[in-house]
This record gives C-alpha cells, structure tokens and sequence, in this order.
C-alpha cells in the first residue's frame, strides 16, 4: 500500500479528497460563470458497497478494491455535493459520470487492453457542453445516458458520514 505524506492511502487520496478539496476551493468561482456545471468522473467499476472499517485499506489493499471504492465515493460525494447547492447555489449542477473504456496505465497493467477505446473526455465534454443536460443535477452517467449508481450513493446517511470524513481529512468545510 502506498501513503501519501499527508497519511492517507494514495489512490484514495488522488481519487477522493482531491476532487473534494479542488472542487471545495473553486466553487465560488465556478458559482460565478454563466452556466457552471461540475463534473466528478466514476466508473461503472464503482463498488457496491463501502467498508468502513477499512476505507483506506489499512487491512488489506487490493488495487481493484481501492480504484472501486474510490469511485463509489466519487458517485456518492457528487450527489451529496448537488443536494447541498439546491439550497445554496441552485444554478450550479453536479453530476458524475462514467467516462468509458479508457486503456489507461492501470487497466493495461491489471487486465490488458480490453473494451472499446474511447475519447477519454468525450463523455466528460458533452455532459459539461451538450445543452440536454443543461440544469440537471445528481445524476450519474453512462455512455452520456441517464444511469444509475451503486446503491449506497442514494444513502443519505453513507453520504453524509463520507462528507464528514473528507473535510476532516482535507481540513476545509464544504457548504
């Protein structure tokens, strides 16, 4: 397993606390553009579940494990994200996606080439261009269709208790 200086397991931290953390600190400037949507990239390998007890992989690490935990937390910190600004920022969307089959460093090396290759940000482009998502917000994307995510993205309660847990790791409160 590999730590980051800060102490926590580095694809969690790359994956999770990153997007949080940039996301957190640029939203009154995304607030401010013309029609600011927010785009937090998932995977269709998110998993269905998250172990609490071994979020960052203190008891075992697994790549697979950690890459799908990690985008699980992606699905569940962009809907929890969304529901947050309808109260604040109800112009600013949020939505994720899963960008595609990707023959990325990792998928090479864990699986080898594999699926269809796509453009790596076509997805990501039309969910943040393409007007049919203009004022949609929470929704979770696959091959730029309306999907759903892993179960434990629509529990409010998993998704709070994550919230909590990136800002005390990240030291920033998020509104």
């Amino acid at each position: 397993m590999r730590t980051t200086s800060d102490g926590n397991e580095f694809v969690f931290q790359v994956n999770v606390l990153s997007p949080f953390l940039l996301t957190t600190l640029l939203l009154d400037s995304i607030a401010n553009a013309p029609e600011p949507r927010i785009i937090i990239t998932s995977s269709i390998s998110q998993s269905g579940s998250l172990d609490w007890d071994n979020l960052q992989m203190e008891k075992g690490f697994s790549a697979h494990g950690s890459y799908s935990s990690s985008k699980l937390c992606n699905a569940m910190h962009t809907l929890e994200l969304s529901e947050r600004l309808k109260g604040s920022r109800p112009h600013v969307t949020c939505n994720t996606l899963d960008p595609g089959t990707v023959n990325t460093k990792m998928l090479l090396a864990g699986w080898g080439a594999c699926g269809i290759q796509v453009s790596s940000a076509n997805n990501q482009f039309l969910l943040a261009t393409n007007p049919m998502w203009k004022g949609k917000t929470g929704v979770y994307t696959c091959g730029n269709r309306e999907s759903s995510a892993s179960r434990p993205v629509y529990d409010v309660a998993q998704r709070q208790r994550l919230w909590q847990l990136m800002e005390s790791l990240t030291g920033v409160e998020c509104p």
